[in-house]
C-alpha cells in the first residue's frame, strides 16, 4: 500500500504578525511612546477642528499622590467618550486638569519639610508646595498616559497657574459685587487636628463612641405665665440629654417644642431619693427607664411655649444662666424632649440663637483646646475634657444617667479624626441671596443627569445646604483678597481692589500677596476704612476653600479663552457620585450666581471601586489594588475592559478572579481579530468583491454586522459601555467564532486561493475586521491600534492610527431582506440542534470530528428554503455525507447521525464521495 502524501503545505494557512499572546504589559508602552512622538491627540484635533464641538470638561484630581484605581476608572471612562466622539466626527478638545492647592498637598509638603504650619516661612513653604504639586502632576500625567488616555497633556490646566489664580480672584470679586459674599461669626465644620474650617464635601461619616449623659439644669426663675406655680417649679430641674458634654460651657439656652406637652414629674429612684424633673410628656416613661427610676408621678402639665424665658442654672458653670426658648427641630424621638442649645457649636443652635438674640460662645481654640474663658478647663482638649466634666457633674449629683453611644459621627476626610462645629469669623457665600437657592434648584431641571436618580440627590443637597464657608486657616491656596482696618478691624471688601489683585495674580501669581506689603498691594487705590476713615490696613491671612478653586473652573478654563477652543457651558461633566456634594455643586453655585445657568448640559456619575466582596478599599483592611500593579500584571487593555464591562454607575467590584474572567473575554476578541487578520494575509484589496457579488453566507454576516454597529453606537451614545462590550464580545464569540468563521474554515484553508467563494469570504472578513477594530478601539485601545497596523498592511490608504479613522456607521445597503434573515435564523436553529447531536457522538467515541459524521435529516416545509441548497447545507452543517428527506409535516426536523462510511480526503479531511488518489474533487483542482 502506497504511503499517503503530506498535503499540509498546500493549504492556505493564516499569516499575520498579530500574535496570539498579547504581552500587553510589555507591548503597550511602545504605543504610548509612539502616540506622544507622533502627536496623535493634536492630529485628532486637526482632523475634526471644523466639525461640531463636544465640550468635555475634566474635573481636577489632587496632585498629591500616585493615581489609585478609582482615579483610573474615571479617566478611562472619559477616554472612552473622547475616542468615540472624536472617531464619530465631533471635535473634542480635552484639557486635563489638576487641583494643586489645598490641605492634602499642604500636609504632605509640610511633612517633607519636617515642620508645621505655625513655624514655617510662608513663602519658602509655598514654593515647596508648588514644587510638590508639579512633581505629582507629571507623575499622574505619565500614569494616565500609560492607560492609553488621549488628551492635551502638554497644556493642562493647573489651579496654581497665575492665569488660573487670576480667574479665582476675579470670580470672588464678581460675587462680592453682586452681594453674595459676607463675613460672620457662625459655627462651621472645624478639624482640630488640621486646624481649619471645612466644607461639607470634606466631611466623612464614620462610627464613633460618644459620652451620652442626662443632665439637670436647676430652675432659677419662671416666666409670668407660670408664676402661679413658681414655688413648685423652683424645686424642679429641666432634664436634657447630650452626646457632647464638652459643649456645656457654651450653653446659653434650653429649647422646647412650643406645641407639645411637658410634664413636671417626680421620679422615685432606687436609693429612695426623689428627682423633680421637667421632661416631655411623651418621653416620661422613656426617661424613667434611662435614669433607672422605680416609679414616677406627674404633678403638672404645660405646653412648651409656656417655658419661654424660664431661667435655669448652667450645671457646669453655676454663675451662668440658661434661658428657655422654643424651636421646631426639638423632637420626641429620644432623650427628654428638651435640647441644650450652644449657638457656637451647631447650625440649628446658631439659627435658634439668631432668632432669640443669644450670645454665640465658642471658648475653643483652633487646636480644640479650651481657652481662658473656661478657666477650669483651659488648655484641655475637648474630647479629653468629657470625662472631667462628667466626673464633676456626677459628684454634684447633676447627672442622672450616663453611657457610651455608638453612632455615625462626622470625621475629617483628610486626617480621619473626629471634627466639631466651632463658631469663628469666616467668609461665606450666601446661597439665599438674590433667590440663589431657588435658581440653583431650577437650573438643575435644565441639566440631563445620568443616572436619572442623581438629580434627586443633588436636589436634596441644594435644598438643605448651608451657606458656603469659603475661608480656610491654612497656607497653601489662593489668599482671600480682602484687608482689615488696623484701627477698628473693619473689613475692606472692594470689587475694584479685588479686580486689581486678580490682575496682579495673573502677572505674578498669588505668592505676590505674601511678597508685597499692604501699601504696595493697595497702591493707587485711595483705600480708606468706611467706618473710621483710616488708610492703614492688614492683609487677610486666610485662603479660599480649595473647592472654590476647582468650582470656578467653568470660568478659568471654559470661559477665559486661556485654553484652546473650550467654551461655556460644557456638554458633559463626568465624575464620581460623591461629587454631587463636591465639584458638581461647587461649580453650579458660582456659575448660576454670576451667569444665570449651570456650567454643564449633562452630568454623568460613576460609582466607587470596591473589592470582590463589595467592601470599600482602605489601608486598614489591606484590600487596596494599585493601578500600577494591575497594569504590570494584566496590561492596561484588560483594566480598560474591566471598566467597560462593568455597570460603572453603581459601585464596581474588582479582584484577581474578576480580572482573570475578563482576560478570557479579551482573548475571545483578540483571537477573533487574529483569525480574521491571519486569513486576510494573502488578500488583495483590488480583488475584493462587492456586496452584490458575495456569497449569501457572507452577505448574511455583513447584515448581522450592521445590527452590531447599531447596538454598539447607541450604547456609546448613552454611555452604557458595558452593553457595547457585551455586544462585541458576543458577536466575536458566538456569531463569528461559533458559527461564521467556523463554517468558513473549509473555504479559507482548502479552496483554491483565487476561488470565488474564498474571495467572497475574504472580502466580507476585511470589512468585518475593519469594523470590529474600530468599534472596540475606544475600549481596547492598544490591541486595536496593533490590529489596525496589520490591517494597514492590506490597505495602505488607511490613516496612521485607528483613532484617526471614522467610527463605523450602519450601512443600509448591507441589510438583507427579512425573508432572507428569517431563512438564516432557521439555518442557525438547525445547526444548533445538530451540534448537540455531534457532541453526543463524540462522547460515545463514535466520531472524533464533525467531518466524520453521516447525517440523515427529515425536514418539514418550514425548512425547505435551506435544505434545497445541498452545498450550503454541507457547508453550514459541516458534513459532506448527508441524506435529506422532506416530510409533509410543516415543523418536522429529525436528525439521525452515525459515522460516515465515505473515505477521508487527505487534504481537507472531509468524508465525501468520489475520493480519487486520497483527494476529493475540490482538493484535486486546488493543488493543480
Amino acid at each position: 500500500m502506497s504511503e499517503q502524501k503530506d498535503y499540509s503545505k498546500t493549504v492556505n494557512l493564516p499569516n499575520t504578525n498579530f500574535q496570539m499572546k498579547a504581552n500587553l504589559s510589555q507591548r503597550e508602552p511602545s504605543f504610548v511612546k509612539e502616540w506622544n512622538e507622533t502627536k496623535l491627540y493634536e492630529k485628532l484635533c486637526v482632523k475634526n477642528r471644523d466639525k461640531e464641538k463636544f465640550i468635555f470638561h475634566d474635573g481636577p484630581p489632587y496632585a498629591n499622590a500616585h493615581i489609585h484605581i478609582g482615579t483610573a476608572l474615571n479617566k478611562v471612562l472619559k477616554d472612552f467618550i473622547i475616542k468615540y466622539r472624536s472617531m464619530s466626527g465631533n471635535y473634542v478638545p480635552f484639557t486635563p486638569g489638576w487641583d494643586c492647592h489645598g490641605l492634602p498637598i499642604e500636609q504632605l509638603a509640610l511633612k517633607e519639610l519636617n515642620t508645621d504650619k505655625n513655624k514655617v516661612d510662608k513663602l519658602v513653604f509655598r514654593k515647596q508646595a508648588a514644587n510638590f504639586a508639579r512633581k505629582f502632576v507629571e507623575i499622574q500625567k505619565s500614569e494616565f498616559q500609560r492607560f492609553g488616555i488621549l488628551a492635551d497633556w502638554d497644556n493642562p490646566y493647573l489651579t496654581l497657574d497665575p492665569k488660573y489664580e487670576s480667574s479665582i480672584v476675579k470670580v470672588f470679586g464678581d460675587l462680592v459685587k453682586e452681594g453674595f459674599i459676607y463675613r460672620r461669626k457662625k459655627p462651621v465644620y472645624w478639624c482640630p487636628t488640621c486646624e481649619t474650617a471645612m466644607a461639607d464635601a470634606e466631611v466623612e461619616y464614620a462610627d464613633h463612641s460618644s459620652d451620652s449623659i442626662f443632665v439637670k439644669f436647676k430652675i432659677l426663675s419662671v416666666p409670668n405665665i407660670l408664676k402661679a406655680k413658681e414655688s413648685l417649679l423652683k424645686n424642679f430641674s429641666v432634664l436634657i440629654w447630650t452626646t457632647t458634654p464638652w459643649t456645656l460651657p457654651s450653653n446659653v439656652a434650653l429649647a422646647f417644642n412650643e406645641k407639645l406637652d411637658y410634664a413636671l414629674v417626680t421620679y422615685k429612684m432606687e436609693d429612695g431619693r426623689k428627682e423633680n424633673l421637667v421632661v416631655a410628656k411623651a418621653l416620661v416613661e422613656n426617661v424613667k427607664n434611662k435614669i433607672k427610676a422605680l416609679d414616677y408621678k406627674i404633678l403638672m402639665e404645660s405646653k412648651g411655649i409656656d417655658f419661654v424665658n424660664i431661667k435655669c442654672q448652667n450645671p457646669l458653670l453655676e454663675y451662668k444662666q440658661s434661658q428657655g426658648i422654643v424651636a421646631e427641630f426639638v423632637s420626641m424621638e429620644d432623650g427628654t424632649g428638651i435640647v441644650h442649645i450652644a449657638p457656637g457649636h451647631g447650625p440649628e443652635d446658631y439659627q435658634a440663637g439668631l432668632e432669640y438674640g443669644l450670645e454665640i460662645l465658642s471658648p475653643i481654640n483652633g487646636k480644640g483646646l479650651y481657652t481662658k474663658e473656661v478657666t477650669e478647663l483651659e488648655n484641655i482638649y475637648i474630647f479629653k475634657a468629657n470625662p472631667i466634666i462628667i466626673e464633676k457633674l456626677e459628684k454634684e449629683g447633676k447627672i442622672l444617667a450616663k453611657f457610651k453611644m455608638e453612632h455615625s459621627y462626622p470625621h475629617c476626610w483628610r486626617c480621619k479624626k473626629p471634627i466639631i462645629f466651632r463658631a469663628t469669623p469666616q467668609w461665606f457665600l450666601s446661597v439665599d441671596r438674590n433667590e440663589l437657592r431657588e435658581e440653583l434648584l431650577n437650573s438643575v431641571k435644565d441639566v440631563n443627569w445620568i443616572p436619572k436618580y442623581s438629580e434627586n440627590r443633588i436636589n436634596s443637597m441644594l435644598h438643605s445646604r448651608p451657606d458656603w464657608c469659603l475661608s480656610r486657616q491654612r497656607l497653601w491656596g489662593v489668599p482671600i483678597p480682602v484687608f482689615y482696618c488696623k484701627e477698628c478691624g473693619e473689613p475692606l471688601v472692594n470689587p475694584e481692589i479685588i479686580n486689581k489683585i486678580a490682575i496682579l495674580f495673573g502677572q505674578k501669581g498669588s505668592d505676590s500677596w505674601f511678597e508685597m506689603s499692604e501699601e504696595e498691594l493697595l497702591a493707587n487705590t485711595n483705600a480708606t476704612c468706611s467706618v473710621c476713615q483710616s488708610s492703614s490696613f492688614l492683609k487677610e491671612e486666610d485662603i479660599l476653600d480649595v473647592w472654590f478653586d476647582s468650582g470656578v473652573s467653568y470660568e478659568a478654563v471654559l470661559s477665559s479663552g486661556n485654553y484652546k477652543d473650550l467654551e461655556f457651558p460644557a456638554d458633559l461633566y463626568l465624575e464620581g457620585s460623591d461629587q454631587h456634594r463636591g465639584w458638581f455643586q461647587t461649580s453650579l453655585i458660582p456659575s448660576v450666581a454670576l451667569k444665570g445657568t449651570a456650567p454643564y448640559k449633562n452630568v454623568l456619575t460613576n460609582g466607587f471601586v470596591v473589592d470582590g466582596h463589595g467592601r470599600k478599599m482602605s489601608k486598614s483592611t489591606c484590600n487596596g489594588i494599585s493601578s500600577e500593579e494591575l497594569i504590570s500584571k494584566y496590561g492596561a487593555d484588560i483594566v480598560r475592559l474591566w471598566i467597560a464591562s462593568s455597570d460603572y454607575k453603581e459601585d464596581i467590584r474588582i479582584s484577581d478572579e474578576i480580572i482573570k474572567g475578563l482576560s478570557d473575554s479579551y482573548r475571545k476578541v483578540r483571537n477573533t481579530l487574529r483569525f480574521l487578520l491571519g486569513n486576510l494575509g494573502d488578500f488583495r484589496l483590488d480583488k475584493s468583491l462587492t456586496f452584490e457579488n458575495m456569497q449569501e453566507i457572507d452577505t448574511y454576516a455583513l447584515s448581522k454586522l450592521q445590527h452590531l454597529i447599531s447596538v454598539v453606537s447607541s450604547s456609546y451614545e448613552s454611555y452604557e459601555f458595558h452593553k457595547a462590550a457585551t455586544a462585541i464580545n458576543n458577536f466575536c464569540a458566538v456569531f463569528l467564532s461559533g458559527f461564521y468563521l467556523d463554517v468558513l474554515k473549509d473555504i479559507l484553508y482548502c479552496n483554491k486561493k483565487d476561488s470565488i467563494e474564498r474571495a467572497s469570504a475574504q472580502s466580507a472578513m476585511f470589512i468585518i475586521c475593519s469594523i470590529i477594530i474600530r468599534l472596540v478601539a475606544p475600549i481596547l485601545s492598544f490591541t486595536c491600534e496593533e490590529a489596525f497596523k496589520e490591517l494597514k498592511r492590506i490597505d495602505p490608504s488607511l490613516p496612521e492610527s485607528v483613532f484617526l479613522s471614522d467610527f463605523p456607521v450602519e450601512n443600509s445597503k448591507f441589510i438583507l431582506q427579512s425573508e432572507i434573515l428569517n431563512k438564516w435564523n432557521k439555518i442557525l436553529d438547525v445547526r444548533s440542534e445538530l451540534l448537540s447531536v455531534y457532541e453526543k457522538l463524540r462522547q460515545e467515541k463514535v466520531i472524533g470530528s464533525n467531518l466524520e459524521a453521516a447525517l440523515e435529516i427529515t425536514y418539514g416545509k418550514k425548512y425547505l428554503d435551506f435544505f434545497s441548497d445541498k452545498s450550503l447545507v454541507s457547508l453550514v452543517l459541516g458534513s459532506w455525507d448527508i441524506k435529506l428527506k422532506q416530510s409533509n409535516n410543516e415543523e418536522d426536523l429529525v436528525i439521525k447521525a452515525r459515522k460516515s462510511e465515505y473515505k477521508k480526503c487527505a487534504r481537507c479531511w472531509k468524508h465525501i464521495d468520489n475520493i480519487v488518489e486520497d483527494l476529493c474533487t475540490r482538493c484535486s483542482e486546488a493543488i493543480k
